[in-house]
Protein backbone atom coordinates (compact mmCIF):
# COMPACT_ATOMS: atom_id res chain seq x y z
CA UNK A 1 0.00 0.00 0.00
CA UNK A 2 1.44 3.91 -0.73
CA UNK A 3 1.82 5.70 1.95
CA UNK A 4 1.40 9.40 2.21
CA UNK A 5 5.25 9.83 1.17
CA UNK A 6 5.28 8.32 -1.71
CA UNK A 7 1.74 9.77 -3.14
CA UNK A 8 3.31 13.11 -2.63
CA UNK A 9 6.66 12.20 -4.58
CA UNK A 10 5.14 10.56 -7.33
CA UNK A 11 3.57 12.95 -9.19
CA UNK A 12 6.49 15.49 -8.68
CA UNK A 13 9.02 12.83 -10.98
CA UNK A 14 7.85 14.72 -14.63
CA UNK A 15 9.28 17.11 -13.33
CA UNK A 16 12.45 16.19 -11.69
CA UNK A 17 12.95 13.69 -14.91
CA UNK A 18 12.26 17.69 -16.99
CA UNK A 19 15.03 18.99 -14.93
CA UNK A 20 17.38 15.58 -16.82
CA UNK A 21 19.64 15.84 -19.83
CA UNK A 22 18.28 13.01 -21.40
CA UNK A 23 19.56 13.39 -24.79
CA UNK A 24 22.24 9.74 -25.58
CA UNK A 25 23.74 11.76 -27.85
CA UNK A 26 24.58 14.54 -25.86
CA UNK A 27 27.87 15.68 -23.82
CA UNK A 28 25.84 16.62 -20.96
CA UNK A 29 23.70 13.08 -20.76
CA UNK A 30 22.67 12.36 -17.43
CA UNK A 31 23.25 16.33 -15.82
CA UNK A 32 19.97 17.06 -13.68
CA UNK A 33 21.21 20.77 -13.77
CA UNK A 34 18.77 22.07 -16.47
CA UNK A 35 20.46 26.08 -16.07
CA UNK A 36 23.62 24.39 -17.20
CA UNK A 37 22.85 22.21 -20.07
CA UNK A 38 19.64 23.54 -21.65
CA UNK A 39 19.50 27.47 -20.67
CA UNK A 40 22.86 27.91 -20.77
CA UNK A 41 22.95 30.34 -17.85
CA UNK A 42 25.73 29.38 -15.72
CA UNK A 43 28.94 28.24 -17.04
CA UNK A 44 29.52 25.18 -14.80
CA UNK A 45 26.91 22.62 -13.20
CA UNK A 46 25.79 21.95 -9.57
CA UNK A 47 26.90 18.35 -8.20
CA UNK A 48 24.08 18.76 -5.97
CA UNK A 49 21.48 17.93 -8.61
CA UNK A 50 22.76 14.72 -9.13
CA UNK A 51 21.74 13.58 -6.24
CA UNK A 52 18.83 12.93 -8.18
CA UNK A 53 20.20 9.97 -9.56
CA UNK A 54 19.58 8.36 -6.23
CA UNK A 55 15.88 9.05 -6.55
CA UNK A 56 15.57 7.25 -9.64
CA UNK A 57 17.66 4.12 -8.05
CA UNK A 58 15.20 3.37 -5.60
CA UNK A 59 12.09 3.90 -8.18
CA UNK A 60 13.82 1.64 -10.73
CA UNK A 61 14.10 -0.88 -7.08
CA UNK A 62 10.32 0.19 -6.07
CA UNK A 63 7.85 -2.65 -6.62
CA UNK A 64 4.37 -0.70 -6.09
CA UNK A 65 1.19 -0.50 -8.08
CA UNK A 66 1.30 3.50 -8.80
CA UNK A 67 4.97 3.55 -9.70
CA UNK A 68 5.71 3.50 -13.49
CA UNK A 69 9.40 3.65 -13.20
CA UNK A 70 9.90 0.21 -11.62
CA UNK A 71 12.75 -1.90 -13.37
CA UNK A 72 11.98 0.17 -16.27
CA UNK A 73 15.39 -0.24 -18.86
CA UNK A 74 14.70 3.66 -19.58
CA UNK A 75 14.84 4.96 -16.28
CA UNK A 76 18.18 2.33 -15.47
CA UNK A 77 20.23 4.35 -18.54
CA UNK A 78 19.11 7.68 -16.84
CA UNK A 79 20.60 6.35 -13.62
CA UNK A 80 23.48 5.64 -15.48
CA UNK A 81 24.04 8.67 -17.28
CA UNK A 82 23.68 11.07 -14.06
CA UNK A 83 26.50 8.60 -12.37
CA UNK A 84 28.42 9.75 -15.45
CA UNK A 85 28.26 12.73 -15.36
CA UNK A 86 28.80 12.78 -11.67
CA UNK A 87 32.34 11.31 -12.50
CA UNK A 88 32.65 13.81 -15.17
CA UNK A 89 32.28 17.12 -12.98
CA UNK A 90 34.93 15.87 -10.18
CA UNK A 91 37.75 17.69 -9.73
CA UNK A 92 41.18 16.61 -9.42
CA UNK A 93 41.15 16.84 -5.15
CA UNK A 94 38.14 14.45 -5.53
CA UNK A 95 35.50 17.49 -4.97
CA UNK A 96 33.02 18.93 -6.58
CA UNK A 97 31.40 22.54 -6.82
CA UNK A 98 27.69 23.88 -5.66
CA UNK A 99 27.37 27.03 -5.99
CA UNK A 100 30.24 28.62 -8.16
CA UNK A 101 33.46 27.21 -10.25
CA UNK A 102 36.75 25.82 -8.00
CA UNK A 103 34.31 26.19 -4.74
CA UNK A 104 34.92 22.40 -3.59
CA UNK A 105 32.49 22.06 -1.62
CA UNK A 106 32.35 19.91 1.77
CA UNK A 107 28.79 19.89 1.21
CA UNK A 108 28.01 19.28 -2.29
CA UNK A 109 30.89 16.26 -2.28
CA UNK A 110 29.68 14.52 0.94
CA UNK A 111 25.95 14.72 -0.19
CA UNK A 112 26.17 13.95 -3.90
CA UNK A 113 28.74 10.84 -2.73
CA UNK A 114 26.26 9.43 -0.85
CA UNK A 115 23.79 9.54 -3.41
CA UNK A 116 25.99 8.21 -5.70
CA UNK A 117 27.06 5.39 -3.71
CA UNK A 118 24.34 4.18 -2.34
CA UNK A 119 22.78 3.82 -5.85
CA UNK A 120 25.82 2.31 -6.70
CA UNK A 121 25.44 -0.22 -3.58
CA UNK A 122 21.47 -0.97 -5.16
CA UNK A 123 22.43 -1.50 -8.39
CA UNK A 124 25.85 -3.45 -8.06
CA UNK A 125 24.38 -5.79 -10.51
CA UNK A 126 23.07 -4.01 -12.90
CA UNK A 127 25.58 -1.53 -13.75
CA UNK A 128 28.82 -3.01 -15.25
CA UNK A 129 32.01 -0.52 -14.92
CA UNK A 130 31.67 -0.93 -11.32
CA UNK A 131 35.71 -0.21 -10.72
CA UNK A 132 35.72 3.13 -12.71
CA UNK A 133 33.05 4.63 -10.64
CA UNK A 134 34.16 3.08 -7.23
CA UNK A 135 37.73 5.03 -8.37
CA UNK A 136 36.05 8.35 -8.32
CA UNK A 137 34.02 7.68 -5.07
CA UNK A 138 37.52 6.73 -3.09
CA UNK A 139 38.79 10.45 -5.03
CA UNK A 140 35.33 12.24 -3.63
CA UNK A 141 35.76 9.87 0.16
CA UNK A 142 40.06 10.86 0.51
CA UNK A 143 38.47 14.78 0.25
CA UNK A 144 35.80 14.24 2.48
CA UNK A 145 38.42 12.27 4.91
CA UNK A 146 41.14 15.40 4.88
CA UNK A 147 37.89 18.10 5.09
CA UNK A 148 35.27 19.29 7.64
CA UNK A 149 32.90 21.84 8.27
CA UNK A 150 31.29 22.18 11.73
CA UNK A 151 29.85 25.12 11.53
CA UNK A 152 26.99 23.32 9.42
CA UNK A 153 26.65 20.19 11.31
CA UNK A 154 24.39 18.49 8.83
CA UNK A 155 27.26 18.41 6.14
CA UNK A 156 29.08 16.52 8.54
CA UNK A 157 26.36 13.97 9.05
CA UNK A 158 26.26 13.42 5.27
CA UNK A 159 30.13 12.89 5.04
CA UNK A 160 29.50 10.10 7.48
CA UNK A 161 27.63 7.91 6.11
CA UNK A 162 28.92 8.61 2.57
CA UNK A 163 32.95 7.64 3.80
CA UNK A 164 30.89 4.49 5.22
CA UNK A 165 29.26 3.70 2.03
CA UNK A 166 32.98 4.13 0.07
CA UNK A 167 34.31 1.39 2.90
CA UNK A 168 31.23 -1.05 2.01
CA UNK A 169 32.23 -0.86 -1.91
CA UNK A 170 35.85 -0.77 -1.30
CA UNK A 171 36.53 -2.74 2.08
CA UNK A 172 39.32 -0.05 2.86
CA UNK A 173 39.07 0.54 6.50
CA UNK A 174 40.45 4.07 6.35
CA UNK A 175 36.75 5.18 5.17
CA UNK A 176 35.43 3.52 8.13
CA UNK A 177 37.46 4.68 10.31
CA UNK A 178 37.16 8.14 9.03
CA UNK A 179 33.37 7.67 9.39
CA UNK A 180 33.84 6.79 12.77
CA UNK A 181 36.36 9.70 13.80
CA UNK A 182 33.80 12.16 11.95
CA UNK A 183 30.92 10.70 14.30
CA UNK A 184 32.62 11.26 17.24
CA UNK A 185 33.39 15.06 16.80
CA UNK A 186 29.81 15.16 15.95
CA UNK A 187 29.19 13.42 19.35
CA UNK A 188 31.54 16.08 20.81
CA UNK A 189 29.80 19.28 19.46
CA UNK A 190 25.73 18.08 19.73
CA UNK A 191 24.57 20.25 23.00
CA UNK A 192 23.11 18.69 25.85
CA UNK A 193 19.88 20.14 24.70
CA UNK A 194 19.97 17.41 21.70
CA UNK A 195 20.79 20.27 18.94
CA UNK A 196 23.61 20.21 16.09
CA UNK A 197 25.30 23.79 15.84
CA UNK A 198 24.08 25.21 12.45
CA UNK A 199 25.73 28.80 12.53
CA UNK A 200 26.10 28.72 16.19
CA UNK A 201 22.51 28.00 16.86
CA UNK A 202 19.65 25.35 16.44
CA UNK A 203 18.25 25.05 13.14
CA UNK A 204 14.64 22.55 12.75
CA UNK A 205 15.23 21.49 9.09
CA UNK A 206 18.82 21.11 9.27
CA UNK A 207 18.27 19.04 12.86
CA UNK A 208 15.78 16.76 10.44
CA UNK A 209 18.53 16.30 8.16
CA UNK A 210 21.28 15.40 10.37
CA UNK A 211 18.87 13.45 12.06
CA UNK A 212 18.53 11.80 8.69
CA UNK A 213 21.96 11.05 7.51
CA UNK A 214 22.92 9.55 11.34
CA UNK A 215 19.91 7.11 10.62
CA UNK A 216 21.02 5.98 7.19
CA UNK A 217 24.03 5.18 9.23
CA UNK A 218 22.82 3.92 12.14
CA UNK A 219 20.66 1.11 9.75
CA UNK A 220 23.48 0.10 8.31
CA UNK A 221 25.97 -0.21 11.59
CA UNK A 222 23.53 -0.57 14.72
CA UNK A 223 26.27 1.89 16.03
CA UNK A 224 24.87 2.82 19.60
CA UNK A 225 26.36 6.10 19.76
CA UNK A 226 24.57 7.14 16.68
CA UNK A 227 21.12 5.95 17.91
CA UNK A 228 21.81 7.74 21.50
CA UNK A 229 22.83 11.26 19.38
CA UNK A 230 19.73 10.78 17.23
CA UNK A 231 17.56 10.07 19.86
CA UNK A 232 19.20 13.06 21.87
CA UNK A 233 18.42 15.34 18.89
CA UNK A 234 14.29 14.01 18.58
CA UNK A 235 13.63 14.97 21.92
CA UNK A 236 14.98 18.07 21.37
CA UNK A 237 13.12 18.09 17.55
CA UNK A 238 9.72 17.39 18.90
CA UNK A 239 9.33 20.86 20.16
CA UNK A 240 8.83 22.53 16.91
CA UNK A 241 5.54 20.87 15.54
CA UNK A 242 3.14 23.88 15.76
CA UNK A 243 -0.45 23.81 16.05
CA UNK A 244 -1.08 24.99 12.60
CA UNK A 245 0.51 21.80 11.27
CA UNK A 246 3.98 23.80 10.33
CA UNK A 247 7.71 23.37 11.24
CA UNK A 248 10.08 25.52 12.26
CA UNK A 249 10.89 29.34 11.26
CA UNK A 250 12.91 32.14 11.96
CA UNK A 251 13.32 31.64 15.94
CA UNK A 252 16.23 28.88 14.95
CA UNK A 253 18.92 29.94 13.60
CA UNK A 254 18.97 29.33 9.48
CA UNK A 255 15.09 29.82 9.70
CA UNK A 256 14.13 26.68 7.94
CA UNK A 257 10.78 25.21 7.78
CA UNK A 258 11.20 21.87 6.28
CA UNK A 259 11.09 18.20 7.91
CA UNK A 260 12.93 15.55 5.92
CA UNK A 261 11.00 12.58 6.98
CA UNK A 262 13.09 9.13 6.11
CA UNK A 263 15.16 9.47 9.52
CA UNK A 264 12.25 9.90 11.62
CA UNK A 265 10.53 6.90 10.08
CA UNK A 266 13.47 4.90 10.98
CA UNK A 267 13.58 6.13 14.88
CA UNK A 268 9.99 5.84 15.87
CA UNK A 269 9.98 1.76 16.48
CA UNK A 270 12.61 3.15 19.50
CA UNK A 271 11.47 7.16 19.99
CA UNK A 272 8.87 8.32 21.26
CA UNK A 273 9.62 11.33 20.08
CA UNK A 274 9.61 10.68 16.56
CA UNK A 275 6.11 9.30 16.71
CA UNK A 276 4.91 12.76 18.01
CA UNK A 277 6.79 14.29 15.21
CA UNK A 278 5.01 11.91 12.78
CA UNK A 279 1.43 12.24 14.09
CA UNK A 280 1.67 16.13 12.69
CA UNK A 281 4.07 15.36 10.12
CA UNK A 282 1.76 12.71 7.80
CA UNK A 283 -0.86 15.16 8.79
CA UNK A 284 0.56 18.38 7.06
CA UNK A 285 1.84 16.23 4.27
CA UNK A 286 -1.43 15.03 3.60
CA UNK A 287 -2.81 18.57 3.72
CA UNK A 288 -0.31 20.37 2.53
CA UNK A 289 -0.29 22.06 5.01
CA UNK A 290 4.24 21.98 5.66
CA UNK A 291 7.04 21.94 3.17
CA UNK A 292 7.20 18.93 0.42
CA UNK A 293 7.66 17.68 -2.84
CA UNK A 294 4.70 20.01 -3.86
CA UNK A 295 5.92 23.25 -3.03
CA UNK A 296 10.32 22.62 -3.18
CA UNK A 297 11.29 24.02 -6.06
CA UNK A 298 13.43 21.95 -9.01
CA UNK A 299 16.93 22.67 -7.00
CA UNK A 300 15.94 21.39 -3.56
CA UNK A 301 13.31 18.53 -4.93
CA UNK A 302 16.93 17.26 -6.90
CA UNK A 303 18.72 17.40 -3.45
CA UNK A 304 15.65 15.75 -1.00
CA UNK A 305 13.29 14.10 -3.10
CA UNK A 306 14.58 10.06 -2.19
CA UNK A 307 14.15 11.06 1.05
CA UNK A 308 10.56 10.95 0.36
CA UNK A 309 11.24 7.54 -1.43
CA UNK A 310 12.97 5.98 1.73
CA UNK A 311 10.73 7.78 4.19
CA UNK A 312 7.52 5.21 2.30
CA UNK A 313 10.49 2.14 2.83
CA UNK A 314 10.60 3.05 6.66
CA UNK A 315 7.41 3.55 7.58
CA UNK A 316 6.36 3.42 10.61
CA UNK A 317 3.39 1.24 11.30
CA UNK A 318 2.65 1.08 15.06
CA UNK A 319 0.74 3.90 17.02
CA UNK A 320 1.59 7.39 16.98
CA UNK A 321 1.43 9.71 20.03
CA UNK A 322 -0.45 12.94 20.26
CA UNK A 323 2.45 16.50 19.67
CA UNK A 324 3.55 18.11 22.06
CA UNK A 325 1.76 21.20 21.39
CA UNK A 326 -1.90 19.72 23.08
CA UNK A 327 0.19 19.37 26.58
CA UNK A 328 0.47 22.26 28.92
CA UNK A 329 4.09 23.14 29.86
CA UNK A 330 6.53 25.48 30.36
CA UNK A 331 9.99 25.32 28.59
CA UNK A 332 13.62 26.59 28.39
CA UNK A 333 16.34 25.93 26.36
CA UNK A 334 19.30 28.06 27.99
CA UNK A 335 22.15 26.97 25.58
CA UNK A 336 19.93 28.09 22.58
CA UNK A 337 18.28 30.63 24.51
CA UNK A 338 14.63 28.60 23.13
CA UNK A 339 11.84 28.97 25.31
CA UNK A 340 8.63 27.15 24.94
CA UNK A 341 5.05 28.08 26.46
CA UNK A 342 2.15 25.99 25.94
CA UNK A 343 -1.37 26.34 27.72
CA UNK A 344 -4.57 26.13 27.02
CA UNK A 345 -4.47 29.06 24.29
CA UNK A 346 -1.02 29.70 23.56
CA UNK A 347 1.40 27.32 21.55
CA UNK A 348 4.58 30.05 21.81
CA UNK A 349 8.16 30.05 20.90
CA UNK A 350 10.94 32.16 21.01
CA UNK A 351 14.04 32.76 20.91
CA UNK A 352 15.88 35.05 23.26
CA UNK A 353 19.71 34.97 21.77
CA UNK A 354 18.07 36.21 18.36
CA UNK A 355 16.72 38.99 20.55
CA UNK A 356 13.03 37.92 21.08
CA UNK A 357 11.78 36.99 17.57
CA UNK A 358 8.83 34.53 17.95
CA UNK A 359 5.46 33.00 17.34
CA UNK A 360 2.27 32.07 18.68
CA UNK A 361 0.00 29.84 18.22
CA UNK A 362 -4.06 30.74 18.94
CA UNK A 363 -5.68 27.02 19.35
CA UNK A 364 -8.58 28.84 19.49
CA UNK A 365 -9.06 30.39 16.41
CA UNK A 366 -6.00 28.85 14.69
CA UNK A 367 -4.46 31.89 13.73
CA UNK A 368 -0.56 32.13 13.79
CA UNK A 369 1.78 34.95 14.33
CA UNK A 370 4.99 35.19 13.34
CA UNK A 371 7.32 37.97 14.77
CA UNK A 372 10.73 38.65 13.45
CA UNK A 373 11.29 41.75 15.54
CA UNK A 374 10.66 44.89 14.25
CA UNK A 375 12.39 46.52 11.43
CA UNK A 376 13.96 49.78 11.43
CA UNK A 377 14.10 52.06 8.69
CA UNK A 378 16.68 54.84 8.82
CA UNK A 379 18.10 56.73 6.16
CA UNK A 380 17.34 53.90 3.93
CA UNK A 381 18.87 51.98 5.57
CA UNK A 382 16.82 48.85 7.39
CA UNK A 383 17.91 47.33 10.60
CA UNK A 384 16.42 43.92 11.97
CA UNK A 385 17.25 41.74 14.89
CA UNK A 386 19.29 38.67 13.78
CA UNK A 387 21.28 35.96 16.05
CA UNK A 388 23.25 38.28 18.56
CA UNK A 389 25.01 35.57 21.11
CA UNK A 390 25.84 38.46 22.99
CA UNK A 391 22.41 39.64 23.90
CA UNK A 392 21.56 40.13 27.33
CA UNK A 393 18.70 37.81 27.87
CA UNK A 394 16.40 37.30 31.62
CA UNK A 395 13.61 34.94 32.14
CA UNK A 396 12.87 35.74 35.95
CA UNK A 397 8.99 36.64 35.37
CA UNK A 398 8.96 37.52 31.77
CA UNK A 399 10.86 36.98 28.82
CA UNK A 400 13.45 39.67 27.88
CA UNK A 401 16.21 40.42 25.37
CA UNK A 402 18.68 43.15 25.15
CA UNK A 403 20.81 43.99 22.20
CA UNK A 404 21.78 46.19 19.06
CA UNK A 405 19.77 45.19 15.96
CA UNK A 406 21.98 44.73 12.93
CA UNK A 407 21.92 46.85 9.38
CA UNK A 408 20.99 44.91 6.88
CA UNK A 409 23.17 44.56 3.67
CA UNK A 410 20.83 43.52 0.63
CA UNK A 411 24.05 41.89 -1.37
CA UNK A 412 22.67 41.20 -5.03
CA UNK A 413 24.26 39.85 -7.98
CA UNK A 414 25.17 42.38 -10.78
CA UNK A 415 26.99 41.90 -14.26
CA UNK A 416 30.09 43.65 -12.47
CA UNK A 417 30.25 41.24 -9.33
CA UNK A 418 29.72 38.34 -11.46
CA UNK A 419 32.53 38.86 -14.06
CA UNK A 420 34.79 39.77 -10.79
CA UNK A 421 33.91 37.16 -9.23
CA UNK A 422 34.44 34.77 -12.34
CA UNK A 423 37.77 35.96 -12.94
CA UNK A 424 38.94 35.20 -9.82
CA UNK A 425 37.89 32.16 -9.46
CA UNK A 426 39.25 31.35 -12.63
CA UNK A 427 42.77 32.70 -11.43
CA UNK A 428 43.40 33.28 -8.24
CA UNK A 429 40.51 31.10 -6.68
CA UNK A 430 42.47 28.06 -8.16
CA UNK A 431 44.46 27.93 -5.27
CA UNK A 432 42.24 25.78 -2.63
CA UNK A 433 43.21 27.53 0.40
CA UNK A 434 42.04 30.81 -1.14
CA UNK A 435 38.70 29.28 -2.31
CA UNK A 436 37.86 28.44 1.40
CA UNK A 437 38.85 31.89 2.21
CA UNK A 438 36.24 33.30 -0.08
CA UNK A 439 33.55 31.10 0.84
CA UNK A 440 34.28 32.19 4.47
CA UNK A 441 33.83 35.70 3.41
CA UNK A 442 30.57 34.88 1.82
CA UNK A 443 29.09 33.53 4.43
CA UNK A 444 29.88 35.59 6.60
CA UNK A 445 28.52 38.50 4.14
CA UNK A 446 25.45 36.22 3.65
CA UNK A 447 24.42 33.99 6.81
CA UNK A 448 26.70 34.24 10.05
CA UNK A 449 26.28 38.51 11.10
CA UNK A 450 28.62 39.39 13.68
CA UNK A 451 28.24 43.20 14.74
CA UNK A 452 25.04 45.16 15.48
CA UNK A 453 24.11 48.52 13.85
CA UNK A 454 23.54 51.80 16.08
CA UNK A 455 19.66 50.53 16.87
CA UNK A 456 19.03 48.94 20.49
CA UNK A 457 15.84 46.97 20.99
CA UNK A 458 14.97 45.80 24.46
CA UNK A 459 12.12 43.46 24.27
CA UNK A 460 9.79 41.72 26.76
CA UNK A 461 7.53 39.11 26.31
CA UNK A 462 4.87 38.06 28.84
CA UNK A 463 2.72 35.04 28.44
CA UNK A 464 -0.47 34.37 30.79
CA UNK A 465 -3.50 32.27 30.41
CA UNK A 466 -5.59 34.33 28.33
CA UNK A 467 -3.45 37.05 27.30
CA UNK A 468 0.35 37.97 25.77
CA UNK A 469 1.77 41.12 25.71
CA UNK A 470 4.91 42.31 24.27
CA UNK A 471 6.80 45.67 24.74
CA UNK A 472 9.63 46.64 22.74
CA UNK A 473 11.52 50.13 23.26
CA UNK A 474 13.58 51.36 20.42
CA UNK A 475 16.25 53.77 20.64
CA UNK A 476 18.54 54.91 18.26
CA UNK A 477 21.74 57.35 17.22
CA UNK A 478 19.73 58.47 14.11
CA UNK A 479 16.24 59.83 13.46
CA UNK A 480 13.68 56.29 13.01
CA UNK A 481 11.65 57.29 9.79
CA UNK A 482 9.46 54.18 10.39
CA UNK A 483 9.26 50.90 11.94
CA UNK A 484 7.30 47.87 10.70
CA UNK A 485 5.97 45.29 13.25
CA UNK A 486 4.18 42.11 13.42
CA UNK A 487 5.79 40.33 10.35
CA UNK A 488 8.09 37.42 9.61
CA UNK A 489 11.25 39.11 8.18
CA UNK A 490 13.84 36.64 6.85
CA UNK A 491 16.93 38.51 5.61
CA UNK A 492 19.69 36.20 5.49
CA UNK A 493 20.68 34.04 2.83
CA UNK A 494 19.48 29.94 3.52
CA UNK A 495 18.75 28.17 0.43
CA UNK A 496 16.34 26.03 1.57
CA UNK A 497 13.90 28.46 3.13
CA UNK A 498 11.13 31.41 2.26
CA UNK A 499 9.06 28.53 0.75
CA UNK A 500 5.41 29.18 0.78
CA UNK A 501 3.09 27.11 2.70
CA UNK A 502 -0.41 27.69 2.72
CA UNK A 503 -1.14 29.23 6.10
CA UNK A 504 1.02 31.94 5.27
CA UNK A 505 -2.15 33.78 3.74
CA UNK A 506 -3.03 34.32 7.26
CA UNK A 507 0.21 35.89 8.71
CA UNK A 508 -0.48 39.75 8.09
CA UNK A 509 -3.37 39.62 10.60
CA UNK A 510 -1.08 41.96 13.08
CA UNK A 511 1.17 43.57 10.63
CA UNK A 512 2.25 47.59 11.37
CA UNK A 513 3.43 50.46 9.66
CA UNK A 514 4.69 52.61 12.23
CA UNK A 515 5.60 56.26 11.19
CA UNK A 516 8.34 57.74 14.09
CA UNK A 517 10.43 60.49 13.01
CA UNK A 518 11.94 60.26 16.34
CA UNK A 519 15.26 58.78 17.81
CA UNK A 520 12.81 56.66 20.38
CA UNK A 521 10.02 54.46 20.27
CA UNK A 522 7.95 52.30 22.94
CA UNK A 523 5.43 50.01 21.66
CA UNK A 524 3.20 47.21 23.38
CA UNK A 525 1.46 44.81 21.81
CA UNK A 526 -1.68 42.62 23.91
CA UNK A 527 -3.39 39.78 22.64
CA UNK A 528 -5.94 38.14 23.89
CA UNK A 529 -6.78 34.34 23.25
CA UNK A 530 -8.42 34.22 19.64
CA UNK A 531 -5.93 36.49 18.54
CA UNK A 532 -7.52 40.08 18.35
CA UNK A 533 -4.64 42.98 19.29
CA UNK A 534 -4.36 45.97 21.31
CA UNK A 535 -1.60 48.35 20.04
CA UNK A 536 -0.55 51.58 21.78
CA UNK A 537 3.09 52.88 21.23
CA UNK A 538 5.08 56.71 21.62
CA UNK A 539 7.79 57.88 20.35
CA UNK A 540 10.08 60.26 21.77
Amino acid sequence: MSSIYLKKILPEIPRLLGLLDKNFNSPTFGSFDRNFWHYNITDFASARFQEAVLTLTLLYNLKDPENIYFQDNKILSFILGGIDFWCKIQKKDGSFDEWYPNEHSFVATAFSTYSISESLILLKDKIKDTSRIVKHLKRAGEFLLSHEDFSASNQVAGSIIALYNIYLLTSEERFKKGALIKLKKLEDIQKEEGWFPEYNGPDIGYLSLAIDYLSKYHQKTMDEKAKNMITKALDFLKYFSHPDLSFGGEYASRNTKYIIPSGIEYSAKWSDSARRILYSLRKALQEEKSIGPYNLDDRYLAYVGYTYIQAHENFYNGELKNPIYEERFSKYFSESGIFIESNENFYVIGNLRKQGIFRIDFKKSNLSLKDSGPIVYIKGKIYSPFLNLNSRISIKENYISEGSLLKIPFNKMTPLKNILLRLFQMTLGRNKKISFRVKNLLRGMLISYKKGGDVFLRRVLKIMEDKITIEDEIASKYIIDKIIIGIENPFIFIPSSRYFQKQDLKDFFSYHILEVNNRFIKIRREYNVEGKEELNYQSF
